[in-house]
């Protein structure tokens, strides 16, 4: 007799659980047979039977068989994502996870425990599955929770702020601990010399072999520039002014494309070198002469003979286009000081910001050298040319964005610095060269004795300046520690005596001292620093000063962050070799920190290859911490679904997503987006803080809540 199957239901806990016996094999028909039962269930279990895309749910099937026999474990579900089992002699738990999306019908999980005899019995769970925007994935911030987070600080509270950069800098190591955006704004030019301003990366220098780091990478305070051929000029001199010989041992690759001159070789102190192009005239007439000039370094001054190279253009000079040039992008700027470009043969390093710092009542430079023409007769705090025709490294653009003088070319947008890259500023001056010790100005020097002494002085009208004091090549005359003083917020006048200004009646108290101290900037330059294109800057009563590396090196930079505020700095340089009358006021720059700082969340949402996001529902709340005042800082949103690159079970952040800006208040703010129509199913959003103009404004993000749904992907 066979047995029937036959069916026994019974809901547990809020499931179907089905019993099923399942025939013996056939026997003769006269053979007793024994009626074996079917496993009996104890408990059939789900911690919860409502779930959302992701949600677990624990089942638990707990049995015994009436025979005695072993009992086996299996579970299968229509969708979602099954854990391991973890099961023993009576009982089994499976951990499933509810699916993003439904395909067909509603979640169900099957569980079958079997006996020994092969029969077996079931337990059928049932879900029911919603989607809604109203739950939140996003975890509290924590630092993990984020595969981005750039200029962006963790407070203990749980909110993240923007971390602009406080602190002064130092001329002799530019270089900031967190990423920055900086920008250049032109304030101020007084001098009877044309200008131009750039700057170099430290590790450009470093890669091209100017600078032995000392084996301490990130500390240049030990750094020495390298004079690999033993001449007695360091390399990154000789190669500004091309003065390595063409042959022999010493020989140095030229930097630049073609020459303007043939080679000229002469001997010094037994060292053979080649004249520089940018201290030849038009007809690159020899220029080497030994002569009795006053000692440069500090003291009495002595007249000593000295070897002199190269020659100079005087004020009744007849300009001369071809003169004093060593060809490239811009014949007046060292080659290696240039941006890379085909004409100084992509030898060049540097980044030129302002190609003419001249804001004055004519339309000249000094024997016509200037960099670029200069176009404009108004002084109004704006360079005398059109900033923008320019990219922020010098190169001419395709198309000007701002065609003509205007506002907008008062300030250079230097892009993003890296954290921990380190600037080298630079000054380019075309002026006379004068050696007056009366007038404290010297001639640049090439080489030196042990003692100090120069033994090979340069004669040009193309000079430059380092914000590094030791890599000047001019010498301090005058040796006073500090080099320089001055009352920042004190009105510049010519009257003040900078050297007694105790008993100037000028100069102004410094505050909360009987310190008195010269003016650096004049009223007009003070005036217009409070006008907002400049942040409102107040200067203080505050005293600022240059001081000496050693070396003998002249210092040309004031470098000196206005106590009033944070993330500003005004660069004021001196202009003349020697120094002169060391007001530091002969062009003066604002460099600005603009802080932006960038969060960006980890993927929210499971990869689902079934499914798409359809909605995504995105809360926040920010605000501004500090007093703000000009233009306010602010926060920017953006969510996508396609945040990760995934390749053979491997995922990483994908640089370039398909980003939804969305529109929202300061504040409290919600968005609601239809995402279906961009791929994948990888949820993240990013944040961008911008600082305003007031650096103590810092914008804050206390929260955010995302919430999303999913729909199957159509075949």
């Amino acid at each position: 007799m066979h047995l029937n199957r036959f069916p026994l239901l019974a809901l547990v806990a809020g499931s179907a659980v089905c019993v099923i016996a399942s025939p013996r094999p056939a026997h003769a028909e006269f053979t007793p047979r024994a009626v074996y039962l079917p496993p009996q269930l104890t408990s059939a279990t789900q911690s919860t039977s409502a779930v959302h895309p992701g949600n677990l749910s624990v089942l638990q099937l707990q049995a015994t068989d009436p025979q005695g026999s072993p009992l086996t474990f299996s579970w299968s579900a229509t969708t979602g994502t099954s854990g391991t089992p973890v099961s023993d002699a009576s009982s089994s738990t499976l951990a499933w996870a509810a699916p993003q999306c439904l395909v067909n019908g509603p979640p169900q999980v099957l569980g079958t425990v079997t006996n020994g005899y092969g029969l077996s019995t079931q337990a059928l769970f049932d879900f029911d599955f919603t989607q809604s925007l109203d739950i939140d994935h996003q975890p509290d911030f924590t630092p993990s929770g984020f595969d981005e987070l750039t200029n962006v600080a963790l407070l203990s509270g749980g909110a993240l702020r923007l971390n602009t950069h406080v602190g002064q800098l130092s001329s002799e190591r530019i270089v900031f601990a967190n990423e920055q955006h900086l920008a250049i704004t032109f304030v101020h030019e007084s001098a009877g010399a044309s200008h131009s301003l750039g700057y170099v990366y430290y590790d450009d220098l470093v890669a091209r072999g100017y600078v032995n780091t000392q084996g301490t990478p990130d500390d240049s305070s030990d750094d020495t520039l390298v004079d690999a051929n033993g001449n007695g000029i360091a390399d990154l001199h000789e190669d500004l002014y091309n003065l390595a010989p063409t042959t022999g041992p010493q020989a140095r690759p030229y930097i630049g494309g073609a020459r303007r001159c043939a080679p000229r070789p002469f001997s010094s102190q037994g060292a053979g070198y080649t004249m520089p192009d940018l201290a030849l005239n038009a007809n690159c007439a020899a220029a080497f002469v030994r002569q009795s000039i006053p000692d440069a370094r500090p003291g009495t001054h002595p007249l000593l003979p000295v070897d002199i190279v190269g020659a100079s253009p005087t004020e009744g000079t007849v300009p001369n286009t071809n003169a004093w040039s060593d060809l490239g992008l811009y014949p007046r700027i060292p080659n290696l000081l240039e941006p890379a470009h085909a004409m100084n043969n992509q030898l060049g390093l540097g980044h030129l910001v302002f190609l003419l710092a001249d804001d004055d009542a004519d339309q000249g430079t000094f024997n016509q050298l200037g960099t670029v023409t200069d176009t404009s007769s108004v002084v109004e705090g704006i360079p005398d040319y059109d900033v923008s025709r320019y990219d922020a490294h010098g190169i001419q653009r395709a198309v000007n964005p701002d065609p003509g003088i205007t506002p907008n070319d008062r300030t250079v947008d230097l892009g993003i610095l890296p954290a921990g890259k380190e600037l080298v500023f630079f000054l380019v001056t075309q002026y006379e060269a004068i050696h007056d010790l009366d007038q404290k100005t010297v001639y640049p020097c090439l080489r030196k004795a042990p003692t100090g002494q120069c033994l090979l002085h340069l004669r040009s009208p193309i000079n430059v300046f380092f914000s590094k004091a030791k890599w000047n090549l001019d010498q301090d005359p005058v040796g006073q520690m500090p080099v320089a003083q001055r009352n920042l917020g004190c009105a510049y006048t010519e009257e003040c005596n900078a050297d007694a200004p105790q008993s100037s009646p000028t100069a102004c108290y410094v505050a909360n001292s009987s310190q008195r101290l010269c003016g650096w900037l004049d009223q007009e330059t003070l005036a217009r620093l409070r006008m907002p294109p400049y942040g409102n800057l107040f200067l203080p009563m505050t005293a600022a000063g240059v001081f000496a590396q050693g070396q003998g090196n002249m210092p040309h930079l004031l470098l000196n962050a206005p106590l009033t505020t944070t993330g500003q700095w005004l660069m004021g340089f001196e202009d003349l070799p020697g120094g002169a009358d060391r007001d530091f006021n002969d062009v003066v720059f604002l460099l600005r920190n603009l802080t932006e700082g960038r969060v960006r969340s980890r993927v929210l949402s499971p990869d689902d290859a079934s499914c798409k996001l359809a909605q995504v529902s995105f809360n926040k709340f920010d605000n501004l911490y500090g007093v703000c005042t000009g233009a306010a800082a602010y926060i920017t949103y953006a969510l996508a679904t396609d945040c990760n690159v995934c390749s053979a079970g491997t995922c990483v952040p994908n640089p370039t997503p398909t980003w939804h800006t969305l529109s929202l208040p300061p504040g409290s703010g919600r968005a609601t987006v239809d995402v279906s129509s961009t791929p994948g199913q990888q949820l993240c959003w990013k944040a961008e803080l911008t600082q305003g103009t007031d650096p103590t404004c810092q914008p804050t993000l206390h929260f955010v809540d995302v919430g999303y749904t999913s729909v199957p992907v159509t075949p």
